[in-house]
Order: C-alpha cells, then sequence, then structure tokens
C-alpha cells in the first residue's frame, strides 16, 4: 500500500546478459489514482561476454563480485545498504501468456491453471515454477482473463542463489516483460498496443489489450546479433562496428556500402517477425484488438532511422517508450535521462519494490 512498504529500500534489479541495472525509487505522491516516484538511485555496470549467457549464469562468482562492486559506493554515489530487492528472470527462460476461461474469478483453482499449462508451457510443467493474475476486466466481458507466467525451476533457483550470495533478500522474481509493462501500459487504457524492447543481446514483443498484458515472445534481433553480422562482412575491429553502428544507425555510408545492406536486411528479418507475432496473436488469442500502435525501448531503440522504418514497414504508428512517464522528472540529473531507454525493466522492478511488492 501507498506509504505502507514493510520493506524499506527495497530496489529493483535488472540482471541482463551484458549488465546489472539497478534503481531505487520513493513513492512521491499520488494523483488521478496513479502514484508518482522519485529516483533515489540509478547504476549499471557491464558484464564482460560470456558471464551470463542467453539468461544462463555461466561464471557466478564473477557475476556476484560485480553485483557487490554496484551494490557498493564506490564510483556510484551512497552505497546499498537495504538487502531487500525485486529482480527480473531471464525472458528466454520464462514463459507468458493469457487464458480466458468461461467461468468466474472466484471459482478458478489451481488446477484449473496446471490444466492449461500443459497445453501451452513450452516446458515440462513440473520442472516450472507457476504464477498467476487475474487480469484486468471489461464490465460486460462474460470470460475471465488470467494472466500466466512461467519459468524454469533451474533457472529461477540460479538467480535466487546468486542474489543471496550476495546477501540480498529477493522478495519478487518476476518476468522481465511485467516489469516494463509496468512502466509503459496505462491501467485506464481500452485500447490495444505493442511494446517493442530492443537489447544488447535479445529482443522481445509484448502485446497488451486493456489495460493488461496479454502475449509475449521472444525475437532474433540483438545489437550483438548486428555487430556480428557487421565484423564478419565488413572485416572490422567490433569496437569499431559498434561506434559505427550507434554514429549512424540506417543510413547508407559511402566509405563502406554494404554497410546499409546488411543493417536493412537484419530489421527486414525483424519486421517479419512482429508481423508474425501479431498474426499468431490475432488468430490464437479470442476477442483481439487490432494493434494501434507499438512503442520501443532498450538500447537499441535509439539507433537512427529505425524508429522511423519499422513505423513505415508495418504500418502502425511507433514512437519511443516514455519510461519516465511514472517518475517525477524535475531535477533529474541528465544522465538518468540519457539512459532511460536501457533502464526500463529496473524501473518497473522498483516500481513494484516501492509500492507493497507482494501484491502486484
Amino acid at each position: 500500500m501507498f506509504g505502507n512498504n514493510p520493506f524499506d529500500g527495497a530496489f529493483g534489479l535488472d540482471i541482463g546478459d551484458l549488465s546489472l541495472k539497478l534503481v531505487q525509487l520513493s513513492a512521491a505522491k499520488k494523483q488521478k489514482g496513479q502514484i508518482t516516484y522519485k529516483i533515489k538511485n540509478s547504476r549499471q555496470i557491464a558484464l564482460p561476454i560470456g558471464y551470463i549467457v542467453n539468461g544462463e549464469i555461466q561464471q557466478p562468482e564473477m557475476v556476484r563480485k560485480k553485483l557487490l562492486q554496484l551494490l557498493d559506493k564506490i564510483g556510484y554515489g551512497k552505497k546499498i545498504t537495504s538487502p531487500w530487492v525485486v529482480a527480473d528472470l531471464p525472458e528466454p527462460k520464462t514463459f507468458l501468456t493469457s487464458v480466458e476461461f468461461d467461468i468466474p474469478a472466484s471459482q478458478i483453482t489451481k488446477e484449473d491453471i496446471e490444466f492449461q499449462c500443459q497445453k501451452h508451457l513450452p516446458f515440462d510443467i513440473s520442472n516450472a515454477y507457476i504464477d498467476w493474475q487475474i487480469a484486468p476486466q471489461a464490465e460486460d466481458q462474460k470470460t475471465t482473463r488470467v494472466l500466466i507466467g512461467a519459468v524454469e525451476k533451474i533457472a529461477a533457483d540460479s538467480y535466487t542463489y546468486l542474489l543471496q550470495s550476495a546477501n540480498l533478500q529477493p522478495i519478487a522474481l518476476e518476468v522481465e516483460a511485467l516489469a516494463i509493462a509496468r512502466v509503459l501500459i496505462d491501467q485506464d487504457r481500452s485500447g490495444s498496443g505493442a511494446i517493442l524492447d530492443l537489447g544488447a543481446t535479445r529482443s522481445a514483443i509484448i502485446i497488451y489489450d486493456k489495460g493488461g498484458v496479454r502475449f509475449s515472445t521472444s525475437l532474433n534481433f540483438s545489437g550483438e546479433l548486428i555487430n556480428t553480422a557487421l565484423a564478419q562482412n565488413l572485416k572490422m575491429d567490433y569496437h569499431k562496428i559498434e561506434e559505427m553502428k550507434i554514429k549512424n544507425g540506417l543510413n547508407y555510408i559511402k566509405e563502406f556500402p554494404n554497410y546499409l545492406k546488411i543493417i536493412d536486411e537484419l530489421t527486414q528479418e525483424l519486421v517479419a517477425q512482429i508481423k508474425k507475432a501479431f498474426d499468431y496473436y490475432q488468430n490464437h488469442y479470442p476477442n483481439t484488438q487490432p494493434i494501434e500502435k507499438m512503442v520501443i525501448c532498450g538500447g537499441m531503440a535509439e539507433m537512427e532511422n529505425l524508429l522511423d522504418t519499422l513505423a513505415r514497414r508495418l504500418e502502425i504508428p511507433c514512437e519511443f517508450a516514455n519510461c519516465y512517464q511514472n517518475i517525477v522528472t524535475k531535477n533529474l540529473p541528465a544522465e538518468y535521462k540519457k539512459t532511460a531507454l536501457t533502464m526500463i525493466s529496473a524501473i518497473g522492478l522498483a516500481m513494484r519494490a516501492t509500492i507493497n511488492p507482494y501484491n502486484d
């Protein structure tokens, strides 16, 4: 509840393949039923390639040391002293979907959920942790929509062990798509839309409707995928490739004629995957509405000319995500604004950590 969080100083921690990101918030005030927040801490630290691969912790002791460094005061301002954390789970190891039930919410049981999981989960239910919640309902809706999340036990247990080894107490582990959606979806929204999260090592599309997430899936597109393709074709140093990509985006480079061709082919594949996800959603989920727009976040979101290219090829409005729509931005440091699109998962986790993290 507002102003009544038993976990003093709880923060959000986004654990990625190439970085650890931390955000600590304080609840500011309520406006029109919405809570706004102030940023107390926002920091990140890079992870060398190979420490975490596709969400699997390959070097747990090295990741633990980086996590302790992130929590410490050296180079990051005040030391984080609270042990309470809400962390995300690796997106490749999780599954998120929604299911419609023809019975009232009060009559849905654990056995009903497990029966649906056996039909939908891409892995054995006995090897997974399952969580579920009733999605927002329209007054005239005759069915009950349930959002179901699942994670492989081995992945969840490894993340729990990592946090505990750094003297942290996880009060919640959350599917990354839900953390992102918490920041961007207006709970009163009646329309349908999509969130495109473009990361350094992985990307995802999240589809929402009537204020709640309905479907999420991974996409084979990332900053590292682009870097690898460019390095192989242009025979250039990796770091020079990264600088070139950031500077030029989807623009032609006279000195490297093949550059745009490589980038464009990967972008076309991204568009094809997004369209496939949209089609799957429209054809497999009941009572769907057309996707009205798409917002984009993640480290790759600001790649020059990408936003306009996606909007043109998908034929829907596309815009940058407003990652600070729930944050008091007055006197916000410039570096926080600069990194907003990359910190969105950590912000969503911190929002849950700040206000009643057990009841979300």
